[in-house]
């Protein structure tokens, strides 16, 4: 005679299914299962609140409801436990905060080109500005930085007066994006300022919503365009070093040869961070040979002192457009189209455009980077 249902649920004091049963004793066969499996204990039927109470008859199986995640369970315990634990909140949202920070700064970011000069009047400002809108005709997304402090001028060859710079931002009178301004072709620009205070000064809170901003106008760019100051000053080589690639204007001049390879040379002393790509870019020529012979004896100079790989990114010929242009207050993109030194500007555009699949220098936000250099001395 079968016994009655009540006295075979009696007989299992686990009240385990047999198929569940099955499954368990598979997993536990398992070196890793049993590593991660808490300490055996019977697990009290749903229900159940105390060892004493009495069991109810078990239910027809085919009305018996899926079984609900025991409350008494030893991963839940631990689980209530850690968020329980008075350092579980600050340190979960410490830790939270740096990872969205991290993915925040490794979204596809715009690729940072800084352009340098070791003199000034070589015309950098003039290339920053039409390569720019070069890359922008190009159907880029380009924002063109004035980094230039005290001899800002991108809105004078741009033609635009700004409502507020760089320098009002840091003094707390206005917001970054309320400076950023809409140019020709679509680019956007901010301009520099002639006084800023030090970013160590400004105030963390300040200093953060700022480099907030710049990072989110990265990720909305495919392109970050440097006019860094003339010369081998601090800021100058703080940005020649966190840039993806540096763009070195100079002309056949031999001053201006000879200061573009000493800033080469105090970018890339020892102790500083390593350079990314190093291009030439030579200006005011008179032929393609002229600028061939500069970027030879440039390169040559440096490869075998300072160990560096120094390409030609182009040349532009000595054109009177580009003083005309100048006068008008417009690119020469713009101004004179189809003027040779249009041309030069234009294929220098294309010529980083090409580039763009090439990694970049360094996967976090290229502002952070450099805010934290300033900051630091």
């Amino acid at each position: 005679m079968s016994k009655p249902k009540s006295e075979a649920v009696a007989t299992r004091p686990t009240d385990v299914p047999p198929a569940l049963a099955v499954l368990a004793a598979r997993a536990a066969k398992t070196p890793t299962a049993r590593c991660l499996a808490p300490a055996s204990r019977p697990r009290l039927p749903r229900g159940a609140g105390a060892a004493s109470a009495p069991r109810a008859p078990a239910a027809p199986a085919t009305s018996r409801a899926p079984a609900a995640p025991s409350a008494g369970s030893p991963a839940e315990a631990f689980s209530r436990a850690k968020a329980n634990s008075p350092a579980a909140a600050p340190s979960t949202a410490k830790a939270g905060g740096v990872l969205k920070r991290i993915v925040r700064d490794l979204r596809g970011r715009a690729r940072v080109v800084a352009i340098v000069s070791g003199k000034g009047g070589v015309g950098k400002t003039n290339i920053a500005v039409n390569v720019a809108v070069a890359l922008a005709a190009a159907g880029q997304r380009v924002l063109l930085v004035d980094a230039d402090l005290g001899l800002a001028n991108v809105d004078l060859v741009l033609g635009q007066r700004p409502r507020g710079d760089l320098g009002h931002v840091l003094a707390g009178k206005m917001a970054l994006g309320d400076i950023v301004q809409k140019g020709p072709a679509g680019i956007r620009w901010i301009p520099g300022a002639s006084h800023m205070p030090a970013l160590s000064r400004i105030g963390e809170r300040r200093r953060e919503a700022l480099l907030e901003c710049l990072t989110a106008l990265e990720t909305q760019h495919d392109y970050v365009l440097i006019d860094a100051p003339a010369g081998i000053g601090q800021g100058v080589l703080h940005l020649a070093q966190q840039a993806d690639e540096l763009v070195l204007v100079t002309t056949p001049e031999p001053t201006a040869m000879m200061d573009a390879y000493t800033l080469l040379k105090a970018a890339a002393a020892p102790g500083r961070d390593a350079l990314g790509r190093v291009r030439l870019a030579v200006n005011m020529v008179s032929h393609r040979r002229q600028a061939d012979e500069v970027h030879h004896r440039i390169a040559q100079t440096a490869a075998r002192f300072l160990g560096l790989d120094v390409g030609l990114l182009g040349y532009v010929f000595c054109d009177g457009h580009v003083g005309r242009a100048v006068q008008k207050q417009q690119p020469l993109l713009l101004a004179y189209p189809h003027s040779q030194a249009a041309w030069c500007l234009k294929r220098l555009g294309g010529a980083l455009a090409e580039a763009r699949e090439t990694p970049l220098a360094a996967g976090f936000a290229f502002f952070r980077r450099l805010a934290n250099l300033f900051a630091t001395g």
